[in-house]
Order: C-alpha cells, then sequence, then structure tokens
C-alpha cells in the first residue's frame, strides 16, 4: 500500500520580494489536480537518508490552470532555502495530495467574511479570495493584512485589481508595522466594528499569520462575543510548541483501523502515537507536520476514545463529529476504530 502521491513538475518560477518566490506546478502524469482554495500540498524530500515532509498552501485557485505555491525564506529554515535556491524551472517534486480544512465553504450567503492575513500568511487567503470573487454571491470580504512595509506585501498589484474589479464585495486593510500601523487587541476590536455591515453573529473570520499573531486576534474575538465556531486558523509555520496532557503515561491499547478497504488490527505501544503506530505496521497513514498544527492526519474515529496532546487545527464541532490527529493522538481504550476521510 501507498500514499496518494503526486509527481510534480516545476513549470515556472516568479520571485515575488527578494525573498519570496512563486512556484507553478503541473501533474507529470497529466491531468488536473482536484483541490479547495485555501488547502495545501505537503512536499516530501528525501535527505541524508531521511525523508522529510513541509507542507506550503495553495496560491492558486481551483479556477486557474495550473498549482501555485508561494514560498517565503524562513531564518534556519533548511527546507525553504533548499527550495528557493535549489530548486529550477524543469524540475521534479513528489508531493501529497492537497488537504487542509482553511476552506470558506458557504460564501454566497449575506454575511461578512473576515480575512486576517500576516506576511506570507496571506498565501491561503488569496486563493480564496480568487476563488470567491470569481461566483456571484452576496457574502462580503473583508482582508486585514499585515506587513513590516510595502515592499513586503505579497501580490500586491493583483490584490489592487480585485479590490478594483469587486469594490462591493471586497475591501483591503493593509497594516505596515513601519508606519506604526501595528494590530493589537484595541486595533482588531476597532476594525471589526468599523467594517462588518451585516449581524455580527452571522460574520466569519479567517485567521493566518504567526502563532502569536493568530492567538492574540482569536482571544480579541472571542472576548467580543464571536462564537469560537466562527474562528478558523491556519498554521503557515510549524513552530516548537511544548504538548501537555491530563496523562503522564498512555498505556498500551488495541485499535482497529479502516484503510482502503481493509480492517488492520493494531497495537499502540505506551507513549506511541497513533501515527507512529500505524506507521511500524506499513499503514501509510498521511501526515506532514506531526505536531498537531496541519490536519493532513485527520480521521474519523467512530468507536472509543482518544486523547489529542495538542490540536491547534481541528474545532470544538470538528471534535463533536468525531474528527481526531492521529500524529498527537492516543487511544484510551481497546475500542478506538479510525479511518482517514474519503479521498
Amino acid at each position: 500500500m501507498v500514499e496518494d502521491i503526486l509527481k510534480l513538475k516545476v513549470d515556472r518560477i516568479k520571485w515575488e520580494t527578494p525573498d519570496t518566490a512563486t512556484f507553478y506546478l503541473s501533474s507529470i502524469n497529466g491531468g488536473d489536480i482536484s483541490y479547495i482554495a485555501g488547502q495545501f500540498i505537503t512536499l516530501i524530500f528525501n535527505h541524508r537518508q531521511e525523508e522529510i515532509r513541509r507542507s506550503y498552501s495553495l496560491s492558486s485557485s481551483p479556477d486557474e490552470p495550473y498549482l501555485a505555491i508561494t514560498i517565503k525564506r524562513i531564518s534556519n529554515g533548511e527546507i525553504s532555502r533548499f527550495m528557493l535556491t535549489k530548486i529550477k524551472e524543469g524540475d521534479e517534486l513528489t508531493a501529497l495530495a492537497p488537504a487542509g480544512r482553511f476552506t470558506i465553504r458557504d460564501h454566497q450567503q449575506e454575511k461578512d467574511i473576515f480575512l486576517f492575513a500576516g506576511g506570507s500568511g496571506i498565501t491561503p487567503v488569496f486563493s480564496q479570495l480568487k476563488y470567491i470573487l470569481g461566483r456571484e454571491g452576496k457574502s462580503r470580504l473583508i482582508l486585514i493584512y499585515s506587513n513590516q512595509n510595502a515592499a513586503s506585501i505579497l501580490f500586491k498589484d493583483e490584490l489592487d485589481k480585485l479590490a478594483t474589479e469587486h469594490p462591493e464585495r471586497l475591501t483591503i486593510v493593509h497594516l505596515l508595522s513601519i508606519e506604526g500601523n501595528r494590530l493589537n487587541t484595541d486595533k482588531v476590536e476597532k476594525l471589526v466594528k468599523q467594517q462588518v455591515r451585516f449581524n455580527l453573529t452571522d460574520a466569519e473570520f479567517y485567521l493566518c499569520g504567526p502563532f502569536a499573531y493568530m492567538r492574540m486576534i482569536r482571544f480579541d474575538l472571542v472576548y467580543m462575543g464571536v462564537d469560537r465556531s466562527k474562528i478558523r486558523r491556519e498554521n503557515f509555520v510549524l513552530e516548537t510548541v511544548p504538548v501537555k496532557s491530563g496523562i503522564t503515561s498512555f498505556p498500551p491499547q488495541n485499535i482497529k483501523i479502516k484503510y482502503r478497504g481493509e480492517l488492520h488490527d493494531i497495537t499502540v505501544g505506551e507513549n506511541q502515537s497513533i501515527l507512529q503506530a500505524a506507521l511500524q505496521n506499513n499503514i501509510p497513514l498521511p501526515y506532514s507536520c506531526r505536531g498537531g498544527v496541519c490536519s493532513t492526519c485527520m480521521v474519523k474515529c467512530t468507536g472509543g476514545k482518544v486523547e489529542m496532546v495538542k490540536n491547534d487545527v481541528l474545532t470544538d464541532a470538528d471534535i463533536a463529529q468525531g474528527w481526531i490527529l492521529t500524529c498527537t493522538g492516543h487511544p484510551l481504550d481497546d475500542g478506538v476504530v479510525i479511518s482517514p476521510p474519503a479521498p
């Protein structure tokens, strides 16, 4: 058994800023690659006899005839440096099929959709803006985009064009730190109250940027009375954050995994995650970050109980429906049954 692997060719590389480039990709096997605006792909590299995986948001829209990822150089980021300095047009890349839950499904109704983006966190937001504005709808989009300075604004010309073409549906607010215009607690509340046109209880909020940036915005929105289910975040930088659990040691448990029409009975060892146990038993469940922040490893739990020691992506509603992350999930009993979502 193998994962759903994509073989991609780098057709073109466009430099957006001195430290950020967009890679335009096509399937080597031909045919379209299906995805939803706001999703990401996971690139797979073999480096020094070790497999490394990195997730990158798609900056293209499903309406466009190409697949595109936009990558910014990250301090001490070995893979981003490799992509920006070594990869050239004509090279081949290996990736997992698009995944992710940072998607806007219902964008035709009359409501406000706020999109907060910090730096290269604009990437999945840009994908969604292009897709939504290419369709009829009554929703209003408000992009609040934070950057260090004007030169670091990604997709500026394209964003300006979208705002000009859709003045009744798209409002863009640029915040530049160099001008002293940095997003803070007071500004979040002020901007939301200034920009909301319809009922605030119907508004939706999508956040993408550094961890502290999203945490501040989410805290402020909840303080304002926004329902947590209306807030969705996307971690575009995987940061190392200590994980905590109410259980200091997870004893071995037997679980069942439904994968590609087969039912596997395996044992999850002491303090092993479900993902670790599955891979050890040659069940190639998809994964990327292994840190509870990207949702690539998300599966449905239809029996038993699972504790996740870290979860920065699934909402309370997701968890109530049985979704779990295998990379940080530990079975609490022998009745756990899981199955990946249908492709």
